[in-house]
């Protein structure tokens, strides 16, 4: 896989490090905006990427490229990830995915007819600790509750109050804590649970709309769901599920807790503890995976839980 990295921001250098690893992924270019090409010279320097690009569209036309990953700004996520498609490339694309399920749809079913691979970019299904929660479900009984709490004061918060506006709270570029944090809580929700009866949103609001914190409710046969995200206050992050036999326990948000905890008889212990689960490796791994097996039904069952994940952010916001 020869990869095309489009951006500069943090995500991206997060992504530039954690893949290095991986056998069969290449850094082989990288994408910036004109106004940030000694950035990207920087990242391209360091990380021995041949091909600097400051034109998507000559990016694109690149033969050596066979992936992009997208790290940029949430509201082009679904324009970029389109002319990448519609040039012949596969897609990796950070999350939210898009910012709504039509968009969503649209992506899926454009790489479907051009045979490609199109994936979020979303670390938990592929964690070491949701892959312990899922095995370890049944330990607890019948569920009753679910809390993931994902809470963390932006750095760009204080700007916000002042009247400088960065696009994570800017709603008319899909910023706010259901897009940015909360995205992580129903991404692990619907993926061990599946698609909820009902959802119900109810979020704090900055003077320009956008929710700055927020708990989504989902609605499930015997429990509900809490999923609360906040941009503009923290608070220590983690996620129960409570059952009548027991509970289990992330220390840490869904995206990056490090350590599972199992009470099944009134006594609580450690039964994982990974030191590298907010790392990107697990997902880029799989990806390259299904790209050299060409295992596009493994793609393709990504990318129904992808939709329902924006089927639920659009519930949380009508």
């Amino acid at each position: 896989m020869n990869i095309c990295v489009v951006g500069n921001g943090n995500i991206v250098k997060r992504f530039l490090e954690d893949v290095q690893s991986i056998e069969d992924a290449m850094l082989t270019a990288i994408c910036v905006r004109e106004a940030s090409r000694e950035k990207g010279a920087v990242l391209s320097e360091k990380y021995l990427i041949p091909l600097l690009f400051t034109d998507y569209s000559a990016a694109l036309l690149e033969p050596s490229i066979d992936t992009v990953y997208l790290g940029i700004p949430n509201h082009i996520h679904y324009l970029y990830a389109k002319q990448a498609l519609e040039a012949g490339k596969n897609v990796i694309c950070e999350k939210p995915f898009t910012v709504n399920p039509s968009e969503t749809g649209e992506l899926a079913d454009l790489a479907e007819k051009r045979g490609l691979f199109l994936w979020e970019a979303c670390k938990i299904p592929y964690s070491p600790t949701f892959k312990t929660l899922r095995e370890q479900l049944p330990l607890i009984g019948a569920l009753r509750v679910v809390r993931c709490n994902y809470s963390r004061k932006s750095s760009r918060y204080t700007d916000f109050q002042n009247g400088i506006l960065h696009p994570a709270f800017d709603p008319e570029k899909a910023g706010g804590s259901l897009y940015d944090i909360n995205i992580y809580n129903l991404h692990l929700t619907a993926a061990l649970f599946g698609a909820p009866k009902a959802v119900h949103y109810y979020a704090n609001y900055g003077s320009n709309g956008v929710d700055i914190s927020g708990t989504a409710v989902l609605e499930y046969d015997g429990f509900h769901a809490v999923c609360t995200g906040a941009k503009d206050s923290t608070s220590p992050s983690g996620v129960v599920l409570q059952g009548e036999k027991g509970y289990l326990r992330l220390e840490g948000p869904a995206s990056s807790a490090t350590k599972v905890f199992l009470s099944s008889g009134g006594e609580e212990r450690c039964i994982l503890e990974t030191p590298d689960n907010g790392k990107l490796t697990g997902e880029v791994k799989e990806f390259v995976r299904q790209y050299r097996e060409q295992d596009r039904d493994a793609c393709r069952k990504m990318l129904k839980h992808s939709l329902l994940v924006m089927n639920i952010v659009e519930q949380c916001l009508r």
